[in-house]
Formats: C-alpha cells, sequence, structure tokens
C-alpha cells in the first residue's frame, strides 16, 4: 500500500478492557537535568508512571521495567563496570579452522571438543584468550559475496569491547580483531563497547555501528566505523568537539595532526558530568544499522560535527546509501527511540532526533500518549525505492508489552507512526529475584530467564524489507519471541511471524516459525490444571507444584529475505534436548523452577517462499490469496488500537494454538552447548543473534558454548570475574537460502555435553 491509499480498520481487535485497579511502575535513575548533552536531546517527565489493569486480574507482582537490571538495559551497559579473568593457560579451541601458526598444545581433548570438531560449523573469533564472544551481527558484501564480516561483544581484553570477524572465502577462514577505540576531545579513548551491528552498503564498503563508554563513569556514545577492504581494518570514530566551548566546525579530534575529518563515526555522544558511574547522566544504548538508497527527490546531505548542521557534502566522499543509525537514550524517566543518518559514509551524522512518537495505545508516559519507554530498535530500508521502517518493542502499556514501528519515505525527514503490530506477552517469564531465587544467588539482576537456566533472555527481533521493488516495495516482515505458550513456572518460548504488505501501517500475524510440540498452559487450577499461562502472577491462578512440559524453548530470532522472496529466520532453539536431567546447577533443575529437558542449545532456521502479494489494508476482512503465503492457521489482519492494549490473562491469545506451519525447520549448528558454561557462570549469552541472505546464500552467526566447560557449580564462583573454564564463542555456518536441507546434521549422542567439566590439564598450575 503506498501512502496516499486509505487504511480502514478490521472488525477484530485487539481491546484494552477498562481498569480499575492502579499500580505504580517507579523508574530508577538519577535526574538528568544536569546532564551536558553534546547530541543527543534527551526527553524527561515525572519519575512515577501510574496505570491500571484488567479489572478481572489482581496482580500479586506488577508489570516491571526501566530501572536497575531491568529488562530493558543492553547486557554491554549492565556489565560494563566489570572486568573478566580466568585461570587458565589452555582451553578448548572446537570449531577452529586451519589457524595459521598454531599454538603448542599440552591438553588432551575430552570427548565434547572431539565431538565438536565434526561438521562444518565454524568459529569466526580466532583468539587463544578463553574469554567470551557473545551477541552477533552479520553481513555479506553485495559485490564479493565470499566476503563476510561479523561482530560481538568480545571480551578477549578483560573487559567487553566490540570485535570484528572478516572472511574473503564465504567463511573458510577468518581475521579478527577489535575495532578501535573512539577518542575523545580530551585524547582519552572509550575503550568499553558492544552491541555489534553490521551492514553492507551497495558499494561494498562495510560499516560497523557500536556503543562505547567509560568503564568508570556514565560517559557513552554511539558510533560508526567502516572498512573499504572488506573489514580487515576500521576508521577510528572521532567526537569534533573541543574540551571547552566555544567549539568550532574545524576542531580536531585529538590535537594537532590527526588526520581524521571532525565528527567522523561519531552519531551521539554524551559526557558524564560527575566522573562517577552512577546513572547521572543519561546513557545510549542498543543501537543498530541499516543502509539503502536515498528515496526519489532526496539528495545527499552532510553535516557539521558540533553543530549538526547542514553543510556542503565532499563529492568524493558521498556514499551511495543513506546509513540510517536507531538506537534508545535512557533518561531518569523515558527510553525513547532516537534517528540518525549520514550521506558521506559515516562521516558526518544528521542531529539525533525522537522517533518513538505518541499513539492512543502508549500511556504513562511525558504526555497522556507518549510512547517513550522503548528498547530493541531495528532499522530496515528497501533497496529498491529507499523505503524506511523501523521496528522497536514498547513498555508504556499496563501488562503486556507491544511492537511497534515508524516509517519514512523521504530518507528520514519525516516519521510516520507509531504503528501496533502485535503484543509481547512478557510478563509470565520465569524471573531472578522473583520466583527464581536460585539466579539471584548466582548473580542475576532482576532479568526474564528460562526453565533450567538463569542467563537473561527477551523478545526482541528484527524487521527487514523485501529486497524487489515493484508489487513488493512495502512488504516487510518481521520476527519476535514470547512466552505466551508458557508459565512462569515453566517457560516456552517460541518464535513468531508478521507480514505487512501496506508498508507497515497494518500487519497479519501471528504465524509460529518453529514447528516443533508447544501447547498453553491450560486455565483451571491444580491439581486439575496448570494454573494458566499467569500462574503465581494473578490472584486465585495457582501454579503447580512440578514444572509441566509446554514444549521448548525458541529465542534470539532474527530475519532476513533473499531477492527471491526466501525468508530465513534463525533462532536459538532447545527442542531436541527432551529428556536430561544432569547438569551444573541443580538448583536451577529443582522443583518447581525445573523439569528433565529443555537444556541443552542448538541453532536452528526456518524458511519460507513468498512469490506473490497483496495489499492488506486495515479495512481488510479476508486476506487475499496472494498475501497468505508464509502465514499459519491463526493469522489474521491486526487492528490498529485505539486505547493501550490490556490482554485478559484468561484469555486464548493468537498464537496458542497454531495447525498449520509454513515454515520448513531446520538443525544449523552441528552440535549442542551447555549456556551454564557460558558467561559469568552462565547469566549472559548476549541479546540477539544474526542471519544475512545475500543471493541464494544464507550466513548465520551466532552464540555458541561448546568450548566451555563447568567450573564446578555454585561453590566454586569467583564474585566479579569470570568463573574458571566458562566461555562463549562466535560460530559460523552457510547453507542454501531455497533449501536449507542440506545444512541439517544428525542427532548425535549429546550426554557428553550436559556435563563438562573442567579439565585439570588446562588450569594454571599455580591455581589453588
Amino acid at each position: 500500500m503506498t501512502q496516499g491509499e486509505s487504511m480502514k480498520r478490521v472488525s477484530r481487535r485487539f481491546v484494552a478492557l477498562t481498569a480499575t485497579i492502579a499500580f505504580v511502575v517507579s523508574w530508577s535513575g538519577a535526574p538528568a537535568g544536569n546532564a551536558r548533552t553534546i547530541f543527543g536531546d534527551p526527553q524527561t517527565s515525572q519519575p512515577t508512571i501510574v496505570g491500571a489493569v484488567d479489572p478481572e486480574d489482581q496482580l500479586i507482582e506488577p508489570k516491571v521495567f526501566i530501572g536497575d537490571g531491568g529488562d530493558d538495559v543492553s547486557g554491554t551497559s549492565e556489565f560494563k563496570g566489570m572486568t573478566f579473568g580466568n585461570a587458565l593457560t589452555e582451553c578448548p579451541q572446537a570449531g577452529l579452522r586451519d589457524t595459521n601458526p598454531r599454538p603448542l598444545d599440552l591438553r588432551k581433548k575430552d570427548a565434547v571438543e572431539k565431538k565438536s570438531e565434526g561438521g562444518g560449523d565454524n568459529r569466526v573469533n580466532q583468539d587463544y584468550s578463553c574469554f567470551p564472544q557473545d551477541e552477533t551481527s552479520i553481513d555479506v558484501n553485495p559485490v564479493h559475496p565470499q566476503n563476510i564480516v561479523g561482530g560481538a561483544n568480545d571480551y578477549r581484553l578483560g573487559w567487553g569491547t566490540s570485535g570484528f570477524y572478516a572472511s574473503t572465502d564465504g567463511g573458510q577462514h577468518w581475521y579478527d580483531g577489535i575495532i578501535p577505540f573512539p577518542s575523545l576531545p580530551s585524547g582519552d579513548n572509550l575503550d568499553g563497547g558492544g552491541d555489534p551491528a553490521i551492514v553492507f552498503d551497495r558499494a561494498g564498503v562495510v560499516y560497523y555501528a557500536d556503543i562505547n563508554f567509560n568503564r568508570t563513569d556514565d560517559t557513552s556514545g554511539v558510533w560508526v566505523s567502516r572498512s573499504t577492504n572488506g573489514g580487515f581494518t576500521w576508521t577510528r570514530p572521532c567526537v569534533g568537539l573541543q574540551p571547552t566551548p566555544p567549539a568550532t566546525e574545524s576542531s580536531r579530534c585529538a590535537g594537532a595532526g590527526d588526520p581524521r575529518q571532525p565528527g567522523d563515526g561519531t552519531v551521539d555522544f554524551i559526557q558524564d558530568n560527575d566522573s562517577a558511574l552512577n546513572g547521572s547522566v543519561p546513557a545510549n544504548d542498543k543501537e543498530y544499522i541499516a543502509a539503502g538508497p536515498r528515496p526519489a527527490g532526496v539528495n545527499a546531505t552532510c553535516f557539521g560535527p558540533t553543530t549538526r548542521t547542514p553543510v556542503a557534502c565532499n563529492p568524493d566522499v558521498v556514499g551511495v546509501d543513506r546509513l540510517y543509525v536507531t538506537w534508545t537514550i535512557f533518561t531518569a524517566t523515558t527510553a525513547n527511540i532516537y534517528l540518525s543518518y549520514s550521506d558521506d559514509q559515516a562521516r558526518s551524522w544528521s542531529a539525533p532526533r525522537v522517533i518513538s512518537g505518541s499513539a492512543p495505545f502508549c500511556a504513562f508516559g511525558a504526555t497522556a500518549t507518549g510512547c517513550d519507554t522503548n528498547q530493541f530498535s531495528t532499522p530496515t530500508v528497501n533497496p529498491v525505492t529507499g523505503f524506511l521502517f523501523v521496528a522497536f518493542e514498547n513498555f508504556n502499556t499496563p501488562d503486556e508489552n507491544q511492537y511497534l514501528g515508524v516509517r519514512s519515505y523521504d530518507g528520514g525527514t519525516t516519521i510516520q507512526g507509531p504503528f501496533f503490530i502485535t503484543p509481547v506477552f512478557d510478563v509470565n517469564y520465569p524471573r531472578s529475584g522473583s520466583n527464581r531465587v536460585d539466579c539471584t544467588a548466582r548473580g542475576q539482576t532482576p532479568r526474564s530467564v528460562l526453565t533450567n537456566s538463569c542467563f537473561r533472555v527477551n523478545a526482541g527481533g528484527n524487521v527487514v524489507a523485501d529486497k524487489r521493488g515493484g508489487d513488493f516495495a512495502d512488504d516487510l516482515y518481521m520476527v519476535m519471541s514470547d512466552n505466551r505458550n508458557g508459565s512462569r513456572i515453566s517457560s516456552n518460548t517460541d518464535i513468531f511471524f508478521f507480514r505487512s504488505t501496506d508498508g507497515g501501517a497494518t500487519w497479519i500475524g501471528p504465524s509460529r516459525v518453529n514447528d516443533d510440540p508447544s501447547r498453553p498452559a491450560t486455565l483451571a487450577n491444580p491439581p486439575t490444571g496448570e494454573g494458566g499461562r499467569d500462574c503465581g502472577r494473578i490472584v486465585g491462578r495457582v501454579c503447580p507444584t512440578a514444572a509441566p512440559n509446554f514444549g521448548n524453548d525458541q529465542w534470539y530470532p532474527w530475519v532476513d529475505v533473499s531477492e527471491k522472496g526466501d525468508i530465513n529466520v534463525v533462532f536459538e532453539d532447545r527442542r531436541l534436548d527432551t529428556d536430561s536431567t544432569a547438569g551444573e546447577w541443580p538448583t536451577s533443575r529443582a522443583a518447581p523452577n525445573g523439569r528433565p529437558g529443555n537444556y541443552l542449545v542448538w541453532y536452528f532456521g526456518a524458511q519460507c517462499a513468498i512469490d506473490s502479494t497483496a495489499t492488506v489494508s486495515a479495512t481488510t476482512t479476508t486476506i487475499p490469496a496472494a498475501a497468505k503465503q508464509c502465514l499459519g492457521s491463526e493469522a489474521s489482519v491486526i487492528a490498529q488500537p485505539t486505547v493501550p492494549i490490556n490482554p485478559a490473562s484468561g484469555a486464548v491469545v493468537p498464537g496458542q494454538n497454531e495447525t498449520s506451519f509454513r515454515f520448513g525447520n531446520l538443525q544449523i549448528s552441528d552440535t549442542p552447548s551447555n549456556w551454564d558454561y557460558s558467561f559469568r557462570a552462565g547469566i549472559f549469552a548476549g541479546d540477539y543473534s544474526g542471519v544475512a541472505v545475500e543471493k541464494n546464500r544464507a550466513y548465520a552467526l551466532w552464540t555458541d558454548a561448546r568450548n566451555g566447560r563447568g567450573s564446578g557449580g555454585p561453590t566454586s564462583l569467583q564474585p566479579g570475574r569470570n568463573p574458571i573454564c566458562e566461555q562463549s564463542d562466535a560460530f559460523f555456518d552457510s547453507y542454501s537460502a531455497e533449501n536449507g536441507a542440506s545444512a541439517a546434521k544428525g542427532n548425535a549422542d549429546f550426554t557428553d555435553y550436559l556435563v563438562t567439566p573442567c579439565p585439570t590439564d588446562i588450569k594454571d598450575k599455580t591455581q589453588k
């Protein structure tokens, strides 16, 4: 559907019920009024938010968002003040291919390392540091498709930084390192980083967006480095501002002799005001990047490094594509999504602007309808028309969260929306600090977790534009995950797919992507039932004494599409572990926290082809056959709410009773891994993963803990450190984007992966 077409409503809609029971959601953080904000424009409001819930539901615990350890802050930011250490002289290296030179090796390979060496999985981080890598992003060079570049949070230096991984032979061999730290006007560096996002433009230049920060105060920024040689060397971003005003457009980044253009790579920068790590100024977080052509009639625009006013572009550095970065700025009371763009290959950036907006289905914001508590934004650009769409998760709701989106047809100058996409059923997760005190004991902050484990999870996914023009110019595809089919006592997270054919104003869904058995919790209370999805959270909804089996968890989805319309989704998956009980953390398995199976992690994919389309708008009551491809049996046209959504706790929600599956599922990783062996006693393994499709190939990059080993359980924790022998790596594989069956692996015996102790012959001999 184009801009000029009218949009009407369908009869089915999500209706927020009249509410009478008030609840209060408080937002921790220091006031932002004294923040020295150089480029950002954070908004503030009152620190207390009052809302209401369904009168039929009396909450035992209110919805939680925004605050110390809340579900909104990225792992990179949450762990930025921590250092990591181990006591290893060697560590497992499964997945490294033909690395040269090779270290001397005194170890004896255990059964897991031997099994993990088989198959086609390839470890992209080439370090031997025994530290973790997680939170992966990947893209493929459209000019030279054998050139693949990835990014991840990389802790090889002993703290979180931004790692890069580059291949020029289709992923068989990799070169890696840490991208340069941004420099400040004072000459100092911002040496903490993460939240990687990789994108190529159509000319084959690759860009790496990330956040960087001081690890000892609240200084932070959003940055973009570029590489013109396939990801082997990168520019170093700089802040074009003198230490003391007045600043001029010709300010050098770090003194005389610096050859860089002032402001090169600096999307946003906020300087701390008191040299303490105390939240006294707003914080930049969770950015992502997209690239695409400038829309018809939109000219390249460049900007001064400090004032961000338009200036004449140097035609020699104007890129073939416009780059868009979206991210979150957290203040004491808001978490808005911001947008900035660049036309000169990331050298200069437009002034950051809020794009999350307001809508009648948002509440409790700075204004009555402000959509100003958000996270997990992802932009996408149609490579033919330059149409921009940004999806993000929103928290301005009485109870369950929601996914929203905004769009622009003029290169980000005018923003339309937000548009409602779907509820996010997130409040019924098992939660550290609540009903999962075992996770609190392991060091997890108040976070949503899964049955049997303590690593944090979220609903975040991404949106991608169809790569064809013409009839497909307004088509979008989005994935996310939530726990609508599980409960706080037994998680069963699933992946859901949504499709829009009118530029994101109207959405069709949900369609469950994972095709393994999954069922919702029955509403009846024990001993005859399971208490519904909100047992233990709603008054009168009693949880059973043992965790039921609703199905296995899938999470961290990502989607991309080929130029022919082959939809490829990737995600972490536990379906192949149905009955295991052994593990390093028996407290997480003890009733009512755990159940057999649903423990080890594989990486999975799913595929479906779309070769037809038809406009579905708000007035569409019957989905045309041409728009039904890849839609499951419960998918329908989703109405735009007129009030904040508030799905009743006992209601049957879409996606709970899927009977037909359009996505063929495939196993990507050769082996499983035990995420209890990942990062600081298994409490963090990143917040997302990645897939990129180029031509007819799909390229997946994921977090994998097969090289981790058990540190001996709770008694051997090293507070504030990465426990000995626990690590994760970034793993890669490629497969046909049309028929991924060739990537499927056999389900070999995985008993050895359940309990893999840290061998004595790889420990530092001086360790006591």
